[in-house]
């Protein structure tokens, strides 16, 4: 006759886990609050990082030719503010090949514009940025 070991009970752990307590809960609605927050915070902070409050810059159109291009752009800002951008052409990978630094002067809240930048060879793009207050 042949005997074999008996097979070890199942183990019945139908108890309550830890986050099915009410303190367990708790932790768990803290550390969600805590991140929701700094998620918040961090979206804040990216949302405005390298700009001046207050002050808005966009680049309209650009033509690019061989060795120049021509951007239009629109700046807006407070009325009192003396304000200076960078408007620079760029090759496809991203080295500035022209740029020259515009002032919008106190008085007016928005300007439109246009600068002609000189390039060494064809670019391929052209932006309006750096917008400051002086």
């Amino acid at each position: 006759m042949t005997t074999s070991p008996p097979k070890p009970a199942a183990s019945d752990d139908s108890g309550p886990g830890p986050a099915a307590t009410p303190r367990g809960r708790a932790g768990l609605v803290v550390i969600g609050v805590v991140t929701a927050l700094a998620a918040g915070g961090f979206g804040i902070i990216a949302a405005y990082a390298g700009q001046t409050p207050g002050i808005v810059a966009q680049t309209i159109t650009y033509d690019i030719a061989d060795t120049g291009v021509e951007i239009n752009y629109s700046v807006a800002k407070g009325k009192d503010d003396e304000v200076r951008c960078t408007v620079d052409a760029f090759d496809e990978k991203f080295a500035v090949l022209g740029a020259q630094e515009i002032t919008v002067p106190a008085g007016k809240s928005s300007v439109d514009g246009t600068a002609t930048l000189q390039t060494p060879r064809r670019a391929t793009g052209a932006r309006i940025h750096g917008c400051r207050a002086v």
